[in-house]
């Protein structure tokens, strides 16, 4: 018998999760809570079935219980519902914090219930887009090996692969997810606005860098940082980087700094390539080293 999953918090990740889960026969919808019953009723709707509730108590009886609310209310909605006069002996309460663990389950854990955190390593921007795209999403998960054990399988169908991750560790796992999705947002900006600078239009420069970027994201993700590495500090072209600095320093000095990080490391990935009597990476390093007073 199919395992039945109420959502607490409807918006695009647990609506999306929800009709991923049920729509590939995992799980069988339950009922749909969120702060906003417009909100439930939409998630509803697009899930194709199960109930809207007004309240936490009208909630129906279920094997799993999905806390897709904002990581601040995690720990407070855990406390209503280990509030409740129900059994959660042997129920499976998890939430999808890519930043906290389980342990904020912790008043439920002590009702009996199994807990966990299942983070999917994927954007919830377009719920549409994501029904589409979410097979091969890798998913952090932690909590106790019953309930990850079933969310792993529940989860395979739609196309996740579960990844096992130390609680103490999703702190620095999120850094790195973040950094990966949001940082590279920053960086295009910042890229977008040097070619504005050089008198590209902002749709020109979009189309300028989109196919570099993805070819680099692939040939990164393909073949690893060191071998996917091109441009003028992987050559050891000190003349280069040194002509870059100067552009920024004068047209777009807010920039500067950001360029100067991002190049020392680069120079990380490039050193152990590099023969120790090579000093053009030497005279790279000091160059993004140098700071103008």
């Amino acid at each position: 018998m199919r395992p039945t999953l109420n959502v607490l918090g409807c918006g695009r990740l647990g609506s999306t999760l929800a009709r991923l889960l049920t729509a590939t026969g995992s799980v069988a919808p339950g009922g749909f809570f969120s702060r906003s019953q417009a909100s439930a009723a939409d998630a509803r709707a697009f899930v194709g079935a199960g109930t809207v509730t007004a309240t936490l108590t009208q909630l129906p009886d279920a094997d799993l219980w999905l806390l897709a609310v904002p990581d601040g209310a995690i720990g407070e909605v855990a406390k209503q519902l280990a509030g409740l006069d129900r059994d959660w002996h042997g129920i499976t309460v998890f939430h999808c914090s890519g930043l906290h663990d389980s342990s904020l389950l912790a008043p439920l854990a002590a009702r009996g219930a199994l807990t966990a955190s299942l983070h999917p390593a994927h954007s919830f921007g377009d719920r549409q887009k994501s029904l589409e795209s979410f097979a091969g999403t890798l998913c952090a998960i932690e909590g106790d090996s019953e309930a990850t054990a079933l969310l792993t399988r529940v989860c395979a169908p739609a196309g996740a692969r579960t990844i096992a991750i130390p609680a103490a560790a999703k702190p620095l796992y999120h850094a790195a997810t973040a950094a990966a999705s949001n940082y590279l947002v920053t960086l295009v900006a910042a890229s977008l606005a040097l070619l504005e600078q050089a008198g590209i239009s902002d749709a020109n420069g979009r189309a300028l860098l989109g196919p570099l970027m993805s070819q680099t994201a692939a040939n990164v993700l393909a073949r690893g940082p060191e071998a996917a590495l091109t441009g003028p500090i992987a050559r050891g072209d000190a003349d280069t980087v040194a002509q870059h600095l100067a552009a920024i320093a004068e047209q777009c000095p807010q920039y500067l700094s950001l360029y100067r990080t991002l190049g020392q490391l680069t120079a990380d990935i490039v050193a152990p390539e590099r023969s120790p009597e090579d000093d053009a990476l030497a005279q790279i390093r000091a160059l993004l080293a140098h700071q103008d007073h």
